[in-house]
């Protein structure tokens, strides 16, 4: 019996989600519904910009109106949810100061803008750039605030682009992170029966998760009732950009962030991605699902993936701590292998175990096949095809920057040779800097590969 014998897994606690600022209910997601304003009248030079927040940018007034505010102390906000509100405000704000002026790009932040958003950022332990956590986790309201936490019933609290596509975007989002807050607390509680060595309570456990393990993988195809892939493409993608490998788009060496650290430093960070959600990266832990870098020249594969661990450093600091406390105590597939191997593998209950653990991870696989459609159609086909016509074109303006024109050239030639792999998806890359298809693709297969029957591939 596992019970008597102790193996790493049982060293530690197995963590409880609360502690970690996570959800039963409604996963990373906060339950309490974000602010949708900061109460201090102190903070009003930034709300009002976010009241007008769509107007400015069309209007190409946001800009004069930033290089206004005053510089205001984070000291000021007192709660959690008012450092996230405020950490979702200036990322709003900062991104559509870069890129919402049409096709000059700025290559700095002001000082009224900078310093309280690095300095809420360093409180936060979460870097200064438009992250999945701003514009999707702490952005968001129920329409009914006594209704379901369902996707009929959520909204976003702001857009950048004022438009239904990116409201609808951003809230699919959040639905599939509140359907994956029960399964949450059944994983924990299937932890606890392996502990027990209680394979029913497991299996009951994981049948509870499966039922909405199945409501994710089934959230994503409703992308497309609301948002247009050309919408998405051409109007809302450019907000999500970071500093990091956006030269193509006209910011070519980082950030500027004025008055901080008074050497107005520049910096890199990836963009907003879904990537940098928690959802996946927890399931994975919970099921045992391993991803690795390929080597192209040798073939040989090394875990982990170094580019989910970099989108990690992206996620709310307690979200990181709650993986790190989940991958020292994930038992559930040593549970079942050792079920397999040791107690009567046509025995009903291990049948049992083994099922429901496959349909568990197949799921994830659904998802991670339904992610891989959407990129398709939201980004590699729109690439191919093109802005629509009429629709302005956001790269940089080159004949108002002439130190550029060499640097744009650089770029439109090396994006010329990879088209005939951008034909196939491949050189495509994500908001959060991947190698979109293959990085998908192989997410998708080592997932496949964790089910304990022996995968069939379709």
């Amino acid at each position: 019996m596992i019970a008597t014998t102790t193996s790493p897994t049982d060293l530690l606690p197995v963590p409880v989600l609360e502690d970690y600022d996570v959800s039963p209910v409604t996963g990373f997601v906060p339950h309490d519904q974000p602010l949708s304003r900061l109460p201090q009248a102190y903070f009003q030079p930034w709300e009002e910009t976010m009241d007008q927040l769509n107007h400015l940018i069309d209007s190409r007034q946001l800009r004069a109106k930033v290089d206004q505010w005053p510089v205001l102390d984070v000291a000021q906000l007192t709660t959690l949810r008012e450092r996230q509100r405020a950490y979702v405000v200036l990322g709003f704000v900062a991104h559509s100061y870069i890129w919402g002026s049409g096709l000059d790009v700025s290559q700095h932040i002001p000082e009224p803008l900078a310093v309280p958003w690095v300095a809420v950022s360093d409180i936060l332990d979460i870097a200064p750039v438009l992250t999945y956590a701003s514009n999707d986790l702490w952005n968001w309201k129920l329409k009914d605030p006594k209704g379901p936490f369902e996707l009929e019933n959520l909204e976003t609290l702001a857009t950048m682009t004022g438009t239904k596509d990116e409201d609808w975007f951003d809230i699919v989002s959040v639905a599939i992170e509140i359907a994956a807050g029960p399964a949450f607390k059944a994983l924990i509680d299937a932890i606890h029966a392996v502990r027990e060595d209680n394979i029913r309570t497991v299996i009951e456990c994981l049948h509870l998760a499966h039922v909405h393990l199945d409501k994710v993988s089934k959230l994503l195809p409703r992308m497309f009732e609301n948002c247009n892939p050309a919408v998405f493409y051409w109007k809302i993608r450019k907000y999500l950009a970071g500093s990091e490998g956006t030269a193509n788009l006209g910011l070519f060496n980082g950030l500027q962030y004025n008055g901080v650290n008074n050497n107005n430093e520049r910096r890199h960070y990836m963009g907003a991605t879904a990537g940098q959600s928690s959802v996946f990266p927890a399931l994975d832990y919970f099921f045992g699902v391993t991803h690795h870098d390929l080597d192209n020249q040798s073939g040989h594969k090394s875990a982990p993936n170094a580019l989910l661990l970099k989108m990690r450093g992206f996620m709310p600091a307690p979200h990181r701590a709650f993986l790190d406390h989940l991958a020292q105590t994930a038992n559930l597939r040593p549970y079942v292998l050792s079920k397999t191997a040791n107690d009567d593998p046509e025995g009903q209950d291990v049948k049992e175990l083994i099922s429901i653990y496959d349909a568990c991870v197949h799921c994830i696989k659904l998802f991670r096949d339904n992610h891989i459609q959407i990129v398709t159609r939201y980004i590699l086909t729109q690439a191919k095809r093109g802005p629509p016509e009429g629709w302005e074109d956001y790269r940089v303006k080159v004949e108002d920057q002439p130190l550029a024109v060499a640097k744009v050239e650089e770029e439109k030639s090396k994006t010329e040779e990879k088209a005939k792999e951008v034909e196939e998806g491949a050189g495509m890359k994500g908001t959060g800097g991947s190698d979109l298809m293959p990085f998908l693709k192989g997410n998708r297969d080592e997932t496949n590969a964790a089910k304990i029957v022996t995968p069939v591939k379709k």
